[in-house]
């Protein structure tokens, strides 16, 4: 049976900058190991601006895009500014990956596929549902938050 963790702030408190994920909040969010495995995502705050790095992947395991500081890279893809955010599509206009901020509550968009193409990582009526690991919730310092296999 699963484990379901709820409404915890994970290295915040109310009223500061933070990352919804599974009905918790965050000050950050890594999803896979840079380098290691073929998907990477690591949401953080920095300087007080919500920062997405990503390795994405499209639903059938290729590499549909990098991400280095909310910026897109390479011809593959492309970033729609939003009222609330951003979305980053590839050429066809397909969602890729997008953030959406209210208040000080960011909510991540999209679908991160490992490199089989089953989807590590969705989002589902305002979650981001987190299906596998390696992940991470939560840093500060040198400590991480709580680690996900």
């Amino acid at each position: 049976m699963p484990a379901v963790m709820k409404g915890n702030y994970i290295f915040v408190r109310p009223g500061e900058k933070m990352f919804g994920v599974a009905s918790n909040f965050t000050n950050y969010l890594e999803l896979g190991v840079r380098g290691v495995t073929a998907y990477y995502l690591e949401a953080k705050i920095e300087n007080n601006e919500f920062l997405i790095n990503a390795t994405l992947l499209d639903h059938s395991g290729k590499s549909a895009c990098e991400v280095a500081n909310n910026f897109p890279e390479g011809s593959g893809c492309r970033k729609e500014m939003t009222p609330q955010g951003y979305r980053i599509c590839n050429q066809a206009g397909d969602l890729l990956l997008g953030i959406e901020v209210t208040g000080d509550v960011c909510l991540l968009k999209g679908t991160v596929y490992g490199p089989n193409g089953d989807i590590i990582a969705q989002d589902q009526a305002d979650e981001f549902l987190v299906y596998r690991g390696p992940a991470v919730l939560g840093r500060s310092g040198g400590s991480r938050g709580i680690v996900l296999g």
